[in-house]
């Protein structure tokens, strides 16, 4: 039976002469699809081949040239071979009905090839063993694959859920979480989408999720596209609010993100590398919120003792999160300050006591209470001072008017001698390991005092010239008044002398008992105080004190000259300032006239230690050493002169001790002038 259904294909039409007719004969591959499997993407197909004439041949006449086949390759099982030998006119089938299955390109397309031989001889040259291929292009298959999307919820510590959709119906559906290397099937149901919860992960850990569907109609895999979902880690510290230690109640707020409620969490306070607190066992709620964590009496002393020597400091907060004893993912951390207060962990003080500490002026005074200006010693005694939450007094310090003093004892302090006299504050400040104080403060009692004072003093020869010595003065001690009672008095007023020339003075004379005293004001007067050699000139000492003694001395100094006339007349001489002229005119001092000194001896220069430049007095002088690095005119020993004709004017005359060389410079206007050499000549 013929083959129906499919197509025709004429692959061969030739023309040629038999006999006295021009006949053409065409051959020709019937293809037929019998069947498509979509699922396995193939095609089964039948093949036959036919030739056709319209004239009656006998086709034997062409003989045979071989097998003649049809197929879809020249040989093997999907080549079918047959054999000539047919005749009659019209279609004559070689072959057919040939099925062979054949597969598709991975889209569904497929251009068939058909091989054909026919192997016939004619003898008039055609049809000689014809053959060739013709290519047929069959039915697109479907193939096309589904359309995957996915999205991810609920994700926790160990999992998160994947909902999936295709395009099309699938009937596989598989996850990934390694970026496609292992497929794990989730569902067989035929459907648009599927889902699964995955509970088995890792926490704090990142997943390459892929999802892939089976297209029911094809068993095509479409897979979508490759999302990262990293599973949910321990608490996320964001901030963390100030600490005050020192609180009644002392919290921690800390601003956490939680992820899994059924975790614990572990709070670590450090400063530094040093752990100050751990606290364990926090549960949390899951989300974002504030967290307060509440020390307990305990902790609350650990941390302020760990503070006993600051302020503050900065700390790190630090959580960690576990399963059981597993740590889930990584501690998380956040820096914050932790505080005490001066109000809460201040130093507290008791007092004070104060005390005149001088024995001295305690006997003036009668009272260590009180204080007399710039002499008594003012010591103060601490009270009791506590420190506060872990902290330790680490100083004592007293101070008034300027002064202060300090221990880190607390035994007492001397805080000296006060200058300021009427009510006068002591402060007494302790200072704790942390740096915080407290002061407290009194006032006391300062007598103004000043040493005795002298208003006026006369110590003198009388008539000046003559042996015997006059002394008057007169002057006032401070009132030291306790409860309205004058308490000070003159004790010693006492005077000694010496010989100008001599290196010691000699013993006090006392004159106490005749000086007058009344109230604060005392006075002496004696015309003939003690009688001394004229001729000498003496240095007298005279003290007076009153009951503060040594602290309170009044030293006088003075120097009484010889009881030398000014003018001396003698014998055809006249002496000034010296009773026995040597000369017509003998005079003991420098002479002026016209207001510039006359020229005279006025002592030594010494080159080591005198700059010449210095020395503009009129006069002569003995160079008894020399250096021209001080100006000198040479090194070697003479006398200089100096000369003042007038204010601005200024010269200098060096001349060698031997009298062999002579130098001279002036200074005109303020500056010096080079040395000049005056040429001598020595006689002979």
């Amino acid at each position: 039976m013929a083959m129906t259904g499919g197509t025709a294909y004429l692959v061969k039409s030739e023309k040629t002469n038999y006999g006295s007719n021009s006949w053409t004969t065409d051959l020709y591959i019937y293809v037929k699809v019998i069947f498509q499997n979509v699922i396995a993407n193939t095609s089964t197909i039948a093949l036959g081949m036919y030739v056709y004439s319209k004239y009656s041949i006998a086709w034997s006449d062409f003989g045979t040239n071989g097998t003649s086949y049809i197929g879809t390759a020249t040989s093997g099982s999907n080549c079918f071979t047959f054999t000539n030998g047919q005749s009659g006119s019209g279609t004559k089938w070689l072959i057919e009905d040939k099925q062979v299955t054949v597969s598709h390109n991975s889209n569904g397309t497929l251009i068939l090839p058909i091989y054909w031989h026919w192997g016939v001889n004619s003898p008039w040259g055609q049809y000689t063993g014809p053959s060739g291929s013709y290519n047929v292009t069959l039915s697109t298959i479907d193939r096309a694959a589904p359309t995957v999307t996915f999205s991810v919820s609920a994700i926790t510590a160990n999992g998160f859920k994947i909902s999936a959709s295709s395009t099309s119906t699938a009937d596989i559906w598989q996850y990934s979480t390694n970026g496609g290397s292992t497929w794990t099937t989730f569902s067989t149901t035929a459907s648009t989408s599927a889902s699964v919860t995955l509970t088995s992960l890792s926490p704090n850990t990142t997943y390459s999720t892929v999802v892939r569907a089976r297209r029911q109609y094809n068993q095509v895999y479409g897979t979508s596209s490759t999302t990262r979902v990293k599973t949910l880690g321990g608490a996320v510290v964001n901030s963390v609010s100030t600490v005050t230690a020192d609180n009644a109640t002392a919290t921690i707020t800390l601003n956490v993100t939680v992820y899994e409620s059924s975790y614990t969490n572990t709070l670590a306070l450090k400063n530094g590398s040093t752990t100050i607190l751990t606290i364990s066992g926090l549960s949390w709620s899951s989300g974002t919120a504030n967290r307060t964590v509440t020390l307990t009496a305990d902790q609350r002393t650990t941390l302020l003792n760990a503070m006993a020597s600051m302020k503050s400091f900065t700390g790190t907060f630090a959580v960690s999160s576990f399963h059981g004893q597993l740590q889930i993912g990584t501690t998380s951390s956040k820096a914050a300050t932790v505080q005490t207060t001066a109000a809460n962990s201040g130093p507290s003080l008791d007092g004070f006591t104060y005390a005149d500490s001088y024995t001295t002026t305690k006997n003036l005074t009668g009272n260590d209470q009180l204080f007399v200006q710039s002499y008594s010693t003012l010591k103060v005694t601490p009270g009791t001072a506590t420190a506060k939450n872990g902290a330790s007094i680490s100083n004592y310090t007293a101070s008034c008017n300027g002064l202060s003093s300090s221990n880190t004892t607390g035994s007492a302090l001397s805080v000296g001698k006060i200058a300021k006299s009427g009510s006068v504050t002591v402060t007494l400040t302790v200072t704790d390991s942390r740096g915080y104080t407290a002061s407290v403060s009194k006032t006391i009692t300062v007598i103004p005092y000043s040493k005795p004072k002298v208003s006026s003093v006369t110590l003198r020869r009388t008539n000046d010239i003559e042996a015997e010595m006059q002394l008057k003065f007169s002057g006032s001690i401070s009132a030291v008044t306790v409860d309205g009672m004058q308490k000070n008095s003159v004790v010693y007023v006492r005077y000694q002398y010496k010989k100008t020339s001599e290196s010691s003075y000699g013993s006090y004379t006392s004159i106490v008992s005749a000086t007058i005293r009344s109230g604060t004001s005392f006075s002496y007067s004696n015309l003939e105080l003690c009688s001394l050699d004229a001729n000498s000139s003496y240095d007298f000492h005279l003290q007076i004190q009153d009951k503060l003694y040594s602290l309170s001395s009044l030293d006088l100094y003075f120097t009484v000259p010889q009881g030398t006339p000014l003018i001396a007349l003698r014998k055809k001489k006249v002496g000034i300032n010296t009773p026995d002229p040597q000369a017509a005119l003998d005079v003991d001092g420098n002479i002026h006239m016209n207001g510039v000194n006359v020229h005279g001896k006025m002592g030594r220069v010494d080159g080591s230690t005198t700059d010449l430049n210095n020395v503009k007095t009129p006069g002569y002088y003995f160079a008894y050493s020399a250096s021209t690095a001080k100006h000198f005119p040479t090194t070697t020993i003479g006398m200089l002169e100096v000369f003042l004709p007038e204010s601005y004017f200024i010269q200098q005359r060096y001349t060698v001790y031997d009298g062999s060389r002579m130098y001279i410079r002036g200074n005109y206007g303020g500056t010096w002038s080079s040395w000049y050499t005056v040429s001598l000549t020595k006689v002979t």
